[in-house]
C-alpha cells in the first residue's frame, strides 16, 4: 500500500506547474451561458424554494486588476413552487478582484398573477463564477412568491470571447 500511495504521489506531481512565466493583462469581451442554482429556506414554518437561473449575457473584463461588468437577460425557474413559476429577468453585475456587485429587475409569474422585483445582487465572484446574496425588494403581489431573498450560486460559461482594446 505504502508503494502504490508512494507511486501515485511521484506521477500526480508532474501535471503541476510553477507560477506563471507571464500573466494575461489583456481585455476580452466575451459572450455566455449562464447557469446557477438559487435556495431560500423556510421562512416561519413555509416551504423552502429552490430554483434554477438560466440566462446569456454580455461582458468585458480583464485588465491588470481583474475587473469587468456584465449584463444580460436570462430566467429563474422554480423546481418545487406552487405550481409552475418563472421569472424573467434583466441584470448587471460589476466585478472588481473578488466582489460581485449588481442589480436585476425579476417579474415572478405563474401566468395567473405576476410580482415585479428589483433585486439587489451583493456577493464574492468574478466573471466566471458568484456566490451572491439576493434580497428582494417587491413592487407588488408580495404572496405570489413570499421570500426574503435568495442565496445564488452561478457559473458562466463562455460561448465566444474576443479581445478588445481600450
Amino acid at each position: 500500500m505504502k508503494t502504490t500511495t508512494f507511486i501515485f504521489l511521484l506521477f500526480s506531481c508532474l501535471n503541476a506547474l510553477g507560477q506563471q512565466s507571464g500573466r494575461d493583462y489583456d481585455r476580452y469581451k466575451v459572450l455566455r451561458l449562464g447557469l446557477g442554482y438559487s435556495y431560500v429556506g423556510a421562512q416561519d414554518g413555509e416551504q423552502a424554494y429552490h430554483f434554477i437561473d438560466l440566462g446569456v449575457n454580455r461582458a468585458r473584463y480583464g485588465g491588470r486588476h481583474g475587473g469587468g461588468f456584465q449584463y444580460g437577460i436570462g430566467t429563474e425557474i422554480g423546481i418545487n413552487t406552487h405550481g409552475f413559476m418563472v421569472g424573467p429577468k434583466a441584470e448587471g453585475m460589476v466585478y472588481f478582484q473578488f466582489l460581485a456587485i449588481g442589480a436585476a429587475l425579476v417579474t415572478f409569474t405563474d401566468f395567473e398573477a405576476f410580482s415585479p422585483r428589483l433585486v439587489p445582487v451583493l456577493g464574492l465572484g468574478n466573471e466566471k463564477v458568484r456566490l451572491t446574496f439576493n434580497p428582494h425588494i417587491v413592487f407588488a403581489n408580495r404572496d405570489l412568491l413570499p421570500v426574503p431573498g435568495f442565496v445564488n450560486l452561478a457559473v458562466n460559461f463562455t460561448l465566444d470571447r474576443k479581445k478588445y482594446d481600450k
